[in-house]
């Protein structure tokens, strides 16, 4: 009897691992939009009761694969501070360790860092799922303080593991792997510029990645108010629903009008994503002649821009699963972050000159600030100058 009670509790235990893996491999290749009681059932191989009988519902099977991925990541942090030590120290250190560190995480762990994206977008869309977020946050800031203290930058650590957050998502899009692996190592270099109190170096890689992402950009077709209508409402149904979600009926119920002629002006689904990734594009990067949103004192706050920021980490995923959307993938790499530049020149001043790789920098660190307060669960949102980033200006003030 003890050996068949053994053997029974074994056996329910992989069948709760198949549901739990299933959903992460669900996670890595389709997003949330894959995830369905039915659709992880039929993957693990399992009746869709076994989801109840081990789990209670659905929403515990997410969050129990958001406990499994976020011990695993603990796992890989733990490996990584035993491999790095503690005699390295100074800025100039941490531009190859971070670039090392995100390029192994995108490309050894993808299955990892996918869940850790779908935990954050998530969190945005309902609550009862910010605090799997928060325990990723604490995670990272954890581990990025324990590698601040080791190089003797403890001040700017929250910083890191923001640059961290916006560079790995950003990285885990895939166009052309040299380029995009040495754009990494100039980000992260020209970051530890900046916790050294100076600019970034040339950076030729991301530089030629850049101008050939923008040679993918097509021209945008003559104004019309009904497309723009409807492109509007399809950014919307992306931010609201997914990428998965964004069909031709949910986007005419959006626009209010109807099937027919959403049809008609955009005929393919890839159409409509293109014509949401376009109006997402279009907003956080406003086109020559317009004027950029206000943004509070100066640096992007996180309050703002939810629908953009959930529709953007959408178009995001959606371009590093899917082969076909490499064009996607190279402008949203590498034409980012000239709104988040123009801030953070003003706070840096006129004497500073920011580069696309600095625009790119300041892109990655708001984008992991603007990700930290609306998914991670911090409760408050101090003065961006005044509170999380005076280190680092208190850094360039020095030189």
């Amino acid at each position: 009897m003890p050996t068949g009670r053994s053997e029974q509790s074994e056996k329910a235990h992989l069948s709760a691992q198949k549901l739990v893996l299933a959903t992460l491999s669900a996670w890595e290749s389709e997003g949330s939009g894959g995830v369905s009681g039915r659709a992880l059932a039929g993957s693990a191989g399992l009746p869709m009761s076994a989801i109840y009988y081990h789990f209670g519902d659905l929403e515990r099977l997410l969050e129990s694969a958001q406990a499994e991925a976020c011990a695993e990541a603990e796992r890989w942090c733990a490996a990584q501070l035993d491999a790095i030590g503690t005699e390295i120290r100074g800025a100039a250190a941490l531009g190859p360790l971070m670039a090392a560190l995100i390029d192994d995480w995108c490309e050894t762990q993808r299955t990892l860092a996918f869940a850790r994206r779908e935990g954050q977008v998530m969190a945005m869309r309902d609550e009862r799922h910010a605090a799997a977020c928060a325990k990723w946050d604490a995670l990272w800031m954890s581990f990025w303080q324990e590698v601040c203290d080791r190089l003797g930058l403890s001040d700017v650590a929250t910083l890191t593991a923001w640059v961290f957050d916006g560079a790995s998502s950003l990285h885990l899009l895939r166009w052309r792997r040299p380029v995009d692996r040495a754009g990494l190592s100039e980000l992260c270099d020209g970051w530890a510029n900046w916790v050294d109190g100076r600019v970034a170096d040339p950076s030729p890689w991301f530089e030629m990645a850049r101008r050939d992402a923008l040679a993918l950009i097509l021209p945008s077709p003559p104004e019309d108010e009904t497309a723009h209508a409807i492109a509007v409402a399809a950014a919307a149904t992306v931010a609201q629903r997914g990428v998965t979600g964004l069909t031709h009926r949910a986007v005419a119920a959006e626009a209010g009008l109807t099937l027919g002629v959403v049809s008609y002006k955009f005929r393919t689904s890839a159409d409509l994503l293109k014509a949401a990734f376009d109006a997402i594009y279009r907003r956080l990067a406003p086109q020559e002649g317009e004027a950029p949103r206000p943004s509070g004192s100066g640096l992007a706050r996180p309050t703002l821009g939810r629908a953009d920021l959930l529709g953007t980490e959408e178009l995001s995923a959606a371009a590093a699963r899917d082969p076909d959307l490499q064009a996607f993938a190279a402008q949203l790499r590498y034409l980012r972050g000239e709104s988040s530049g123009r801030a953070m020149q003003r706070q840096l001043g006129p004497d500073i000159v920011m580069s696309p790789i600095e625009n790119a920098i300041a892109s990655a660190l708001m984008g992991g600030r603007v990700r930290a307060y609306v998914a991670g669960g911090r409760a408050q949102d101090p003065d961006p100058v005044d509170g999380d980033f005076g280190p680092l200006l208190t850094r360039f003030a020095r030189r």
